[in-house]
């Protein structure tokens, strides 16, 4: 380019000097110099390039992690099918057992006379107790059925609701059968044996109480 430069002015000339231009000549002083223009251009694509692997990088994580969030999701159903299913079990178990209690109390009845078929101990304390709790915990345990049975698959976040309020009638019902338990236990000993219905509640009701507690406070 320089030795073009030289030439004189005139149309070959500007035929040279466009050849060369053309063919990436430079003049004697810019040889050896970065072309600003060139690593501008340069650097513009690198950072497009950059840019284009990180969108498709970033739709592949999208897409593992939609991947994940269904995987959980349908876990969190499983489990509270799950749950669902072993509270009707326990609560149909619950009824079941306070249903039989009501009509099996053993030797408690009279069998003769007018008042045939009534418990001897209907007028004492602890019969009452007992038939309380036993019609308590055989409600609740039918109601928590109904609605197990009745509870189909909807939304998540409503299914663990619903749970959650079961779970704590359940825990009604257990209170009512450990109350119904612990007062036909002193009918059954009798009172000159008192002191084996006491034992059994002193021992039997801190567990029971204990375990409420507990989990009333990691629940809540």
């Amino acid at each position: 380019m320089d030795i073009a430069h030289k030439l004189q002015y005139g149309a070959s000339a500007l035929e040279i000097k466009e050849a060369l231009v053309e063919a990436g000549a430079k003049h004697a002083r810019h040889v050896g110099q970065v072309d600003k223009a060139m690593e501008l251009k340069r650097t513009v694509s690198d950072i497009k390039h950059e840019v284009h692997s990180q969108l498709i990088q970033n739709k592949k994580t999208q897409r593992q992690v939609s991947g994940i969030a269904k995987e959980l999701n349908k876990i969190h159903r499983d489990a509270v099918q799950n749950t669902t299913n072993s509270v009707t079990v326990v609560a149909v178990l619950f009824a079941s057992i306070a249903f039989l209690a009501i009509f099996n109390l053993l030797g408690l009845y009279l069998r003769d006379g007018p008042k045939s078929g009534k418990a001897h101990n209907f007028n004492t304390i602890a019969f009452r107790v007992f038939c309380l709790s036993v019609l308590l915990a055989l409600f609740i345990s039918l109601a928590v059925v109904v609605v197990q049975i009745t509870l189909v698959a909807w939304d998540t976040r409503a299914q663990k609701q619903v749970v959650s309020v079961v779970n704590k009638l359940m825990w009604a019902a257990c209170i009512s059968t450990c109350g119904a338990f612990l007062a036909i236990a002193f009918l059954v000993v009798g009172k000159k044996s008192s002191w084996m219905a006491i034992t059994i509640t002193v021992l039997g009701a801190p567990i029971l109480v204990g375990t409420l507690i507990s989990l009333c406070y990691f629940v809540f």
